[in-house]
């Protein structure tokens, strides 16, 4: 991790804590998602300062809440975009914090959504709060998008981008220890389905067993990952892989199994298509049939969640690095995260992006989830100096 800078005079330390543990007590947890309360809540925060804010309802409880800080001039537009949305708690036997509770302990703000990324979002929101004070030096206007459903399926973005169109930059606010992240992997939600013949259990030769064909399948996959495994990789991202992370099958425990399903998660890298990933899928179930007679695959695809990678050539990119350095006084480099983020959706859309932000991405999901409270004010100045190298005159 960096070395964390102390926070500069012009970001206010008392608002962006109180800000960041605010939202984390703010229930969000997707499924079911519910973040109007907290889309409503940011958005009042910040009208409260003179930053016009907008909630864009969604689906029922669901929203995104969109503050714009308009500069002097005319310009380019600067997207600063994060989620609300946070994964379930989990066990609170797991905690030794309320999960909800935005505790503070030993420079230290613990929480689910804490780092995930609610930190995030606090800081960018005290960064505008800074900007306030120098709008008249901006071109153009910083939009801080704080959005739905990053966790499931990026409703919030997308919804976002049919709406407000493209941007010229953006920075996506995820737990990445204030790295510069030019690069993400994607992923894949696979469903196979088998299909086999029912029987009586006491003769299983009458049938076909559907659950015997996933397990031929299943070391199929295993195969797959070990060959990926071997691959060359991506620079920054590392290598694809496969998982097989759910199975269901059979009615009755007298019943030959006419059906399994199998829930697959492949990590895709910069450069592989779904669709030739899929193909892959069906030569391994053509393969299993050709020996587990009498059995049909159906492979599909549930989810996908882009793989992107963003020149660093690009503008946002040198002026995010130079932040880094210039805030962490480190010399700040490229990286890649492992997960995916909602700059997938941002990218395809034609506006170039990083990823950035405080906290640690094996703190995302975790019990005890926490973020640093001096991370949270170097991010914030972070953003803060990215909004000014860009739309400063």
């Amino acid at each position: 991790m960096f070395h964390q800078a102390s926070m500069d005079a012009h970001i206010d330390r008392e608002f962006l804590i109180s800000l960041a543990s605010a939202l984390v007590r703010i229930n969000t947890e997707n499924p079911p998602g519910r973040e109007l309360e907290a889309a409503s809540f940011l958005a009042e925060r910040l009208a409260d300062l003179g930053i016009k804010s907008t909630v864009d309802r969604l689906d029922g409880v669901r929203a995104n809440a969109v503050c714009i800080l308009e500069g002097g001039d005319a310009g380019p537009t600067l997207l600063f975009n994060s989620h609300l949305d946070t994964v379930p708690a989990g066990e609170r036997d797991g905690w030794q914090v309320e999960p909800l509770g935005g505790f503070i302990k030993e420079d230290r703000l613990y929480g689910r959504g804490s780092a995930d990324a609610k930190g995030s979002i606090a800081a960018m929101a005290a960064s505008l709060k800074a900007l306030i004070d120098v709008r008249d030096r901006i071109r153009g206007k910083v939009v801080l998008a704080a959005v739905a459903d990053e966790e499931v399926a990026g409703m919030g973005t997308k919804a976002l981008l049919s709406k407000y169109g493209k941007f010229d930059f953006a920075v996506v606010g995820e737990p990445t220890g204030l790295r510069v992240c030019t690069a993400h992997k994607g992923r894949l939600e696979i469903k196979v389905r088998i299909r086999g013949r029912p029987a009586h259990a006491s003769m299983p030769q009458e049938g076909v067993n559907a659950i015997l064909a996933a397990a031929s399948y299943c070391n199929e996959l295993e195969q797959m990952a070990d060959s990926l495994s071997r691959t060359r990789g991506h620079p920054l991202v590392g290598k694809p892989t496969v998982a097989v992370t759910m199975i269901s099958g059979g009615i009755k425990p007298n019943v030959i199994p006419d059906e399994c399903v199998l829930t697959v998660d492949r990590r895709l890298i910069p450069g592989e298509r779904p669709d030739a990933v899929k193909i892959s899928f069906e030569e391994l179930a053509s393969k299993v049939m050709a020996t587990r007679l009498g059995t049909e695959f159906s492979i599909s695809i549930v989810q996908h969640h882009r793989a992107t990678e963003v020149s660093t050539s690009e503008p946002i990119t040198q002026v995010a690095l130079e932040a880094v350095s210039r805030v962490l006084k480190v010399k700040a480099e490229p990286y890649g995260l492992p997960a995916y983020t909602d700059l997938g959706w941002i990218v395809a859309a034609g506006t170039p992006g990083v990823v950035l932000g405080p906290g640690e991405l094996s703190q995302a999901h975790s019990y005890n989830e926490n973020v640093p409270i001096s991370e949270l004010g170097a991010a914030a100045e972070i953003y803060y100096e990215i909004a000014l190298r860009l739309l400063g005159r």
